[in-house]
C-alpha cells in the first residue's frame, strides 16, 4: 500500500478468541505489548483462501501468510526478485521456465516445500482438478499447459510465448503457495467449504502464521513463525484491526498508546503526521486508477451511445475536490505512472467547453432512446484506497449525469456483496478502482477489459467479452520490445473507449501509510504491499 498532529494510541485488549492456525495456541494468551504492531486498515478481511480473492482487506493478511515463487522488488517495480523460487531460467522461444526452488523451507503446518507441493497449489489456482468458489485470477494462468516437478525443480511448459507477463503473475498474491497437506484437506468438500477451510486453517511459508481468526469478532492476529526459512521475525505479533471511519482511525494518529502501523492513512492528515514527532509517514503516486464501470450487457446500460454520453459529460475537476490535494484527472484505465498511459488520449469530444461537451452528451442519449431512464451508481460503503469518500464522490457524479436528462440514483452496498455481484452483472454502473497487482499494465487489461473462454473476467464491471479487443490483449503478451509493447496496450485503451465504452476513469491517487517512530524496518513499496519480516521496535 502507501504512505500528517502528534501522535498517541488506543490500546487493544489482547485477550482475544477466535479461530487458531496452525500452530495456535488454546484459549486466551498473554501477548508481550514490547513486541506487538497495531496494523489498523480499513479495509475488512474475511477471506484468507489466496486463490478465491480479490480483495484487497484479504490481501493484507494474505502478504503476511504466504509466499509466491518470485515477487515484484520493492526497490524498483518494475524488476522481479525470488522469494520461493532462487533461480529462474526462460527459453529462448519464451514457451518454457525453470524454477529452481529454494531448500529447507516448511509450512506452517509442518508440510515441506518442494515442486510438487508448488505444481499442487498453482493446479488449485487454475482449477485443474479442483473447484473453488470463484477464482478472479486463475484466468490469467491459462497459457502454463504443462507443469513438471522433480524434486525442487518445477518445470512449466506454456502455449504462447508469454514468459515475461506469466513471471509477473506468478508474484501477485493469488500465486501463493498453499500447502499441500492443507489442500489435500480439502478434497471431498464444497467449494465454499473448501474455502472457508482454508480460511481458518491458513498455512503458508510466510513469516507469519495464523494465531486467531475470527472477523465477525474483529480478531485477527498473526503470531512471528519460529520456522521461517528467512529467519524468526523479531516482532512477536500483528493485530491487524479494521477502522473504516476516518475520525476514529485519525485516533490512531493522535491517540495511541503503543506501537502501530496505519493503512489509509485519512487524507487531510498527511501534513500533520508528516510534521509530527511521533509518526513516519510515507507517500507516493500509486498505480492505481477510480472509474466509474459501465456495463455493457446490462439492460439500463447496453446502448453504446448512452456509455459514451456518460463518459463526455463527467468532470473531473469535481471530483478531485474530495481527495485533498492527492488525486490527478486520469484518462485510461492503465495507472498515470506506468509508460503505457497515454497522455494525450480523451474521449472524442473532450476538447470542447463543458456546454458544448453536454450539448453532444445529451444528443447521444436521444440516440440511444435513453431520455429519462433511471439509473443507480452502486458504490462500496467501505473507504477505498482510491476512493475515500465512496458516498460523497458517487453523489457528485450522480448531479453531473443528471445534466443528460438521465434519472440517477446512488446506492451503497457492502464490498463482500458489490464485488461478487460485479462478477454476476447485477449492476449497471459501478463506482470502484485497481490498483495494480505486479506493476504490469496486462495486470489492468486482462481482469478489468478481457476474460477466458467468452466470459468477462470477475473484476470486468463492463462484462464485455470483446473478440477483438482480446485479440489485442493477448498478443500485447507476447511482445518484449518495450516501445512496442508501450503501442499494443495504447491501441487497447484506444478501442477499449471507442467500441465498448464500459469505464469512465476518473483519478490517479496517491497513498500513504504512517507508522509510530520506534517501529523500524517494515518494508512497503509502492504497490501498496507492506511487509514487517524485518521490522523491529526500538525501546
Amino acid at each position: 500500500m502507501r504512505a500528517r498532529a502528534t501522535l498517541v494510541f488506543v490500546p487493544l485488549v489482547l485477550a482475544l478468541a477466535g479461530c487458531p492456525g496452525p500452530g495456535a495456541g488454546k484459549g486466551i494468551q498473554r501477548v508481550d505489548q514490547s513486541s506487538l504492531v497495531e496494523v489498523i486498515t480499513a479495509d475488512d478481511a474475511k477471506i484468507l483462501d489466496p486463490h478465491s480473492t480479490s480483495d484487497g482487506g484479504n490481501v493484507k493478511l494474505i502478504n503476511q501468510l504466504y509466499q509466491t515463487l518470485l515477487r515484484v522488488d520493492p526497490a524498483d517495480t518494475s524488476k522481479l526478485v525470488g522469494e520461493l523460487a532462487t533461480e529462474w531460467k526462460v527459453a529462448e522461444d519464451g514457451q518454457q521456465i525453470v524454477f529452481s526452488l529454494r531448500e529447507g523451507v516448511t509450512f506452517h503446518d509442518g508440510a515441506k516445500l518442494d515442486a510438487a507441493a508448488v505444481k499442487l497449489s498453482l493446479d488449485r489456482l487454475r482449477e485443474e482438478g479442483f473447484e473453488l468458489r470463484t477464482s478472479p485470477y486463475g484466468f490469467m494462468f491459462n497459457e502454463i499447459s504443462e507443469m513438471i516437478a522433480e524434486g525442487n525443480t518445477l518445470t512449466m511448459k506454456l502455449s504462447a510465448p508469454v514468459a515475461p507477463v506469466l513471471l509477473k503473475n506468478l508474484s501477485m498474491f493469488s500465486a501463493s503457495i498453499v500447502s499441500p497437506k492443507l489442500i489435500e484437506a480439502t478434497k471431498g468438500m464444497k467449494p465454499e467449504e473448501a474455502e472457508t477451510h482454508v480460511t481458518k486453517n491458513a498455512a503458508g511459508t510466510g513469516p507469519y502464521r495464523l494465531d486467531a481468526f475470527d472477523p465477525a469478532a474483529g480478531v485477527k492476529r498473526l503470531k512471528a513463525f519460529a520456522g521461517y526459512w528467512g529467519g524468526q521475525p523479531k516482532i512477536e505479533t500483528l493485530v491487524f484491526k479494521t477502522v473504516a471511519d476516518e475520525t476514529t482511525r485519525r485516533e490512531y494518529l493522535t491517540k495511541a498508546k503503543g506501537v502501530v502501523f496505519v493503512d489509509d492513512v485519512p487524507r487531510q492528515d498527511w501534513e500533520a503526521v508528516d510534521q509530527s514527532e511521533a509518526m513516519t509517514l510515507q507517500s507516493w503516486w500509486s498505480p492505481n486508477v477510480c472509474y466509474l464501470g459501465v456495463s455493457a450487457t446490462h439492460e439500463n446500460t447496453n446502448d453504446l451511445e448512452l456509455r459514451q454520453a456518460l463518459a463526455l459529460a463527467v468532470e473531473r475537476s469535481k471530483v478531485i475536490e474530495h481527495y485533498e490535494g492527492t488525486a490527478r484527472p486520469t484518462f485510461s484505465l492503465v495507472a498515470q505512472p506506468m509508460a503505457e498511459y497515454d497522455p494525450e488520449l480523451r474521449c472524442a469530444g473532450w476538447d470542447d467547453d463543458r456546454a458544448k461537451r453536454l450539448e453532444a452528451a445529451q444528443a447521444l442519449v436521444k440516440e440511444a432512446g435513453a431520455e429519462g431512464r433511471a439509473l443507480t451508481i452502486y458504490y462500496p460503503q467501505q473507504p477505498r484506497p482510491y476512493l475515500p469518500k465512496p458516498a460523497e464522490i458517487a453523489d457528485t457524479l450522480r448531479q453531473q449525469l443528471l445534466e443528460l436528462g438521465l434519472k440517477v440514483e446512488i446506492q451503497g452496498v457492502d464490498k463482500n456483496v458489490l464485488f461478487p455481484g460485479i462478477e454476476t452483472g447485477n449492476y449497471e454502473m459501478v463506482l470502484i478502482g485497481w490498483t495494480t497487482d505486479n506493476g504490469d499494465p496486462d495486470n489492468f487489461y486482462s481482469p478489468l477489459a478481457d476474460g477466458s473462454e467468452g466470459k468477462p473476467a470477475a473484476s470486468n464491471v463492463s462484462r464485455v467479452s470483446d473478440p477483438k479487443l482480446h485479440e489485442l490483449i493477448v498478443g500485447a503478451r507476447a511482445i518484449a520490445d518495450p516501445a512496442k509493447r508501450t503501442a499494443a496496450y495504447r491501441a487497447i485503451e484506444r478501442r477499449l473507449q471507442a467500441e465498448v465504452a464500459g469505464y469512465v476513469p476518473l483519478v490517479n491517487t496517491k497513498t500513504a501509510v504512517a507508522y509510530s517512530k520506534q517501529l523500524t524496518g517494515v518494508v512497503v513499496d509502492k504497490l501498496s504491499h507492506y511487509r514487517f519480516h524485518e521490522a523491529t521496535i526500538s525501546k
